[in-house]
């Protein structure tokens, strides 16, 4: 009996050996939970790990140290798109004071990737912003620096330097308004799409490198060619071998979507470089979006019951923020499988905006276009409807009929009928003849919003509490302000709260450059810091003044490592200065030692002489 208990036991440690997933992963799914509370789930999380309250905006202080990096970025294009109402405005001051100083620079953005150009765009429209009018005193145009007139090398050269993910966001960035391409630009869209084209691998999808699709690359060059996914243009280039191909869009997304099918994994999410991981699947739910197919009902991404939404969601911690992986990746230390992650969390939020979008009618994702009207939603619906009723059979008068209901949507919106491709089929077979599309689009020099805006008595009471010397903590209010006044009505007191705001970004700018230079200071003289001699004291006293005078907040956003080094630094300097005083008075206290000794002895040896003379004969 023993016995068996035992092998009972033997047999389910086996099993458990055997889980996909850990335990804690399993508990916290909750297969019921919608987009919505979801997202929720995640912005809450989100605040917590940077100290906001859940009343308070997630683009708070410490976010927008972040602008203009990944990890600044993206969660105010999820709270954009999920139509979130937050601290946009003071994203949009302090990713224009980043640009700005960034642009500064020989480099710009950065020295090779063209998709910070992109990222920072997206960014920007989802906050209501302008990226054709992107810094705060001088105009920047993101959209043209960053994709159609991407060929100068000072600020990175080409816009595939860095590979396949310049051509795919570059895309996608510009497409997010539909912004027209001048004639005398570098890339035209055709050539960013040939570029696409010319890439397929194939299996049908993309990647990095190599000659294996990868289900994140894949997916994110599927969200780049959804506008042209009803395109009948007829795409002709030279493949890797050297042969002649010729390709639409359309057939090169449904070979790619074919391809998805077959990596989604029988628990419904995506694995990346042997990995499965939260990432891949959250891109692969964006894709399925944008193409306007519904992941939670398309038999293809329908694996054993579950979905991509369901694979998603295995992810979710208890804590509402997502993990990357189930396992360690040494490749990737900060992403550990028990606690929730930053970026898992920001692109998990990104696919509820997608999906929740999607499921409302709304435009996908990265297209920033105003809503369509509803007259054309139930115009494209009815469509979609009629394409569905149609068969080979059908007579072609029924089938010009609905062709011509087709084509009476503008161009640029076509691409949301999801059923055009059984119409193509049908045109075909018919003999009905396509229509040259001819789509319009706009400049984009208006951004979003109206230049002019009102400076509130909120605003002017928000300028009057500014201390006098500022600190960090008050760097995205005072930018928000800054970039508010600049494009506001005229009122009677704001030349005088323009004077107040001019000095706190001046004093704000000497600041963030005095604190960049201790940064450098410290690296550049005190690294080895256990080579610290006493020749270095001076140094080493100036970095540490100037460091104790900025507030706590200031202090705070120094590298730890770099803080302890200083604090090393100085105790080495006193500690040695010490030993060099207690050295010296040891050496003078010596020397008097001896002095007296020999005065003591010179005496003595004097007193012993006048002791050993003769008396005097008197």
């Amino acid at each position: 009996m023993k016995a068996k208990i035992f092998s009972l036991f033997l047999l389910f440690l086996m099993l458990l050996e055997a889980l996909p997933l850990p335990l804690f992963a399993q508990s916290v799914h909750n297969p019921v939970d919608d987009p919505q509370s979801v997202a929720e789930g995640i912005v809450a999380w989100k605040k917590s790990t940077l100290g906001a309250g859940s009343d308070e905006p997630l683009i708070n202080a410490a976010l927008l140290a972040h602008a203009g990096t990944t990890a600044g970025d993206w969660y105010p294009i999820a709270l954009g798109r999920l139509g979130i109402e937050d601290n946009q405005i003071g994203y949009l001051g302090v990713i224009a004071d980043t640009v700005s100083k960034r642009y500064a620079r020989a480099e710009k953005l950065d020295r090779a990737k063209a998709t910070e150009w992109h990222r920072i765009t997206l960014a920007m429209l989802a906050c209501g912003g302008n990226p054709r009018k992107a810094g705060l005193a001088a105009d920047i145009d993101l959209i043209a620096d960053g994709t159609y007139n991407r060929a100068d090398a000072s600020s990175g050269g080409l816009l595939g330097k860095q590979g396949i993910n310049g051509f795919i966001w570059g895309l996608i960035a510009l497409d997010s308004l539909f912004y027209a391409v001048p004639e005398d630009a570098y890339y035209t869209r055709d050539d960013i799409i040939l570029n696409l084209l010319n890439r397929q691998l194939d299996d049908g999808g993309w990647a990095l490198s190599g000659d294996r699709a990868d289900p994140d690359i894949t997916a994110m060059t599927l969200q780049a060619l959804a506008p042209y996914v009803n395109s009948e243009k007829v795409y002709t280039f030279k493949s890797k071998t050297g042969e002649t191909r010729t390709l639409t869009v359309r057939r090169a997304v449904s070979d790619a979507l074919d391809c998805l099918s077959n990596a989604q994994l029988p628990s419904g999410d995506f694995e990346s470089w042997n990995t499965q991981n939260v990432e891949s699947t959250a891109q692969v739910i964006i894709a399925l979006c944008s193409l306007g197919i519904d992941p939670f009902t398309d038999e293809r991404f329908i694996k054993d019951g579950h979905t991509a939404y369901d694979g998603l969601l295995r992810y979710r911690n208890a804590d509402g923020g997502f993990i990357h992986s189930f396992r360690f990746d040494p490749d990737n230390p900060t992403s550990l499988p028990d606690t929730s992650n930053s970026m898992a969390g920001e692109q998990a939020l990104c696919a509820m905006a997608a999906l929740i979008r999607y499921q409302k009618g709304q435009r996908r994702l990265y297209d920033f276009r105003p809503e369509m009207s509803e007259e054309e939603k139930t115009s494209i619906a009815s469509v979609e409807n009629a394409i569905l009723s149609l068969s080979f059979s059908s007579a072609k008068s029924e089938i010009e009929e609905v062709y011509n209901s087709y084509l009476a949507i503008p161009a640029s919106d076509r691409s949301y009928v999801g059923s055009y491709g059984r119409l193509s089929e049908l045109l075909i077979a018919a003999g009905i003849p396509f229509t040259e599309e001819e789509i319009h689009y706009n400049s984009g020099d208006a951004g979003l919003i109206s230049p002019m805006q009102e400076f509130t008595e909120r605003d002017i009471a928000a300028v009057l509490v500014l201390p006098e010397k500022v600190t960090m903590a008050e760097k995205a209010e005072i930018l928000r302000l800054f970039l508010k006044i600049e494009n506001s009505f005229d009122f009677e007191e704001k030349e005088k709260m323009r004077q107040r705001l001019d000095k706190a970004k001046r004093d704000l700018d000497a600041l963030e450059g005095e604190i960049e230079a201790i940064k450098a200071e410290i690296r550049d003289k005190l690294y080895p810091f256990d080579k610290i001699g006493l020749g270095d004291r001076a140094v080493v006293y100036d970095l540490y003044e100037r460091f104790a005078a900025l507030s706590d907040y200031d202090r705070s956003l120094f590298e730890a490592s770099d803080v302890e080094g200083l604090l090393k630094s100085k105790t080495r300097v006193d500690n040695l200065r010490l030993a060099l005083v207690l050295s010296l008075s040891l050496g003078g206290a010596s020397l008097l030692l001896v002095l007296f000794l020999v005065y003591r002895i010179r005496r003595r040896k004097k007193r012993k002489a006048l002791r050993a003379m003769p008396e005097s004969d008197e």
